[in-house]
């Protein structure tokens, strides 16, 4: 009986449901007990009766403290009280011969049972077992004396008897079936640990094949655009950070701190990646909301800007033409930004299984975050490529002008965005 829970926790699980359900019924036969004793009591006033109702009461409230606090010292308290009360409860009873002939009556029976629910404190079957029959020979140990005392035949009764037979099948059962089912449960676990490691094995594909994307083709387009001669500072420095970028591990975590300044535009990745893509030599205007770029964490922030790469990197590869533009748009949950060219195009569904820039370095990518991708494209109509990741909400942001509508709006870089972009039909 494993519960669908770990091993180290069934133990303890299946011990604690035990010992409320044996408490509960031994709180019930006391109730019991103490109800019949107390109207016998109205028919046959006695000393005797009014002692066994206080034992009872105090055996109730033993168990009770012990249902809250499973200790060993409880467990013994409860064990010689109980015992004690039995011994008054059955000498009282039996003392009443004309109406117990013998001590297998169910109402002497009642405090025996519930002193043998004792054996719910175990967490493990035989520890369980071991309290419960220290219980039931306590019981039967004292009815026997009371039997004796008071003269009354002593009879085994068949509700003790029972119920103990009863608490120490269903323990030893427990005990049995968690031993039984340990191989398929450790069977079961080191499945899921293998389907974790297989998932995280997937995600560390994924991530090293957009990363190598990236980088290496980021390097290899700015090789093909660069002068013949020496290497320029900038591109040597590019192609040190791309091998350093290779040949380290910082890209296993998403633990790193986006460096917030005042302008969330300047500080974006976004910015970064048009910027490097200017350098290769597209012309890229911007227009919408820069500042919202600020909203993002530094995970959202990273993925956008190396998304956005990717796709102004198709453009200098593949659309044909020199110029692109970038719009930024946001909503109260999500910010959107869209690349468009009025390139070549082409049709999604004849690339080859070999082109990995929109697959992985895009679509994917933007999927980790909670994002969508929308590509609209066709052969000789350009292409525009929609970015949409979830954003928390922000303050309001400056509206740069974002078309006819609106004046130009001055890009940091120099470049002056177009009342009507580019125009490319969709």
């Amino acid at each position: 009986m494993t519960l669908g829970l770990p091993d180290h926790l069934v133990g303890t699980s299946v011990g604690r449901a035990l010992a409320q359900a044996t408490h509960w019924f031994g709180l019930t036969c006391l109730v019991g007990a103490l109800v019949s004793i107390a109207v016998l009591g109205i028919s046959h006033p006695s000393a005797q009766i009014g002692v066994s109702l206080i034992g009872i009461l105090s055996m109730a409230i033993l168990l009770f403290l012990l249902s809250r606090h499973r200790t060993v010292l409880l467990s013994v308290a409860y064990l010689l009280v109980g015992a004690v009360v039995t011994y008054v409860v059955s000498v009282t009873l039996l003392g009443l011969p004309e109406l117990f002939h013998s001590s297998d009556v169910f109402l002497v029976s009642m405090p025996k049972m519930a002193l043998l629910m004792v054996g719910g404190v175990g967490t493990g079957a035989l520890v369980g077992v071991l309290w419960g029959t220290a219980g039931f020979i306590l019981a039967e140990t004292v009815t026997v004396i009371a039997a004796l005392e008071t003269g009354v035949p002593y009879h085994p009764d068949a509700f003790t008897v029972s119920t103990y037979l009863f608490l120490v099948g269903v323990m030893l059962v427990s005990g049995l079936g968690r031993r039984r089912h340990r191989p398929v449960q450790l069977a079961m676990h080191r499945a899921l640990q293998e389907d974790q490691s297989r998932l995280l094995r997937h995600e560390l594909d994924v991530r090293a094949v957009a990363l190598s994307q990236d980088t290496t083709l980021n390097q290899l387009v700015a090789l093909v655009h660069a002068h013949p001669g020496p290497l320029g500072p900038h591109l040597a420095a590019g192609i040190r950070e791309t091998v350093d970028t290779l040949h380290g591990t910082s890209w296993l975590t998403d633990s790193d701190e986006r460096l917030s300044g005042p302008d969330g535009w300047l500080d974006s990745a976004v910015y970064s990646a048009i910027e490097r893509c200017r350098d290769r030599g597209l012309v890229v205007e911007v227009t919408g909301e820069r500042a919202a770029l600020g909203r993002l964490d530094a995970v959202a922030d990273r993925e956008l800007g190396l998304a956005v790469q990717q796709c102004l990197i198709n453009v200098i590869l593949h659309a044909g033409i020199v110029s692109a533009e970038v719009v930024i748009e946001s909503t109260d949950h999500d910010l959107s930004v869209m690349v468009m060219d009025a390139g070549r195009g082409f049709t999604e569904s004849e690339t080859g299984a070999d082109r990995l820039g929109l697959r992985q370095a895009v679509r994917r990518r933007i999927e980790r975050l909670g994002g969508s991708v929308t590509i609209m494209t066709r052969p000789g109509a350009g292409t525009s490529v929609l970015l949409t990741v979830p954003a928390p909400p922000g303050d309001a942001v400056e509206r740069p002008g974002t078309g006819a509508a609106s004046g130009p709006a001055s890009d940091p870089a120099g470049d002056t965005a177009s009342d009507a972009g580019i125009g490319w039909p969709l």
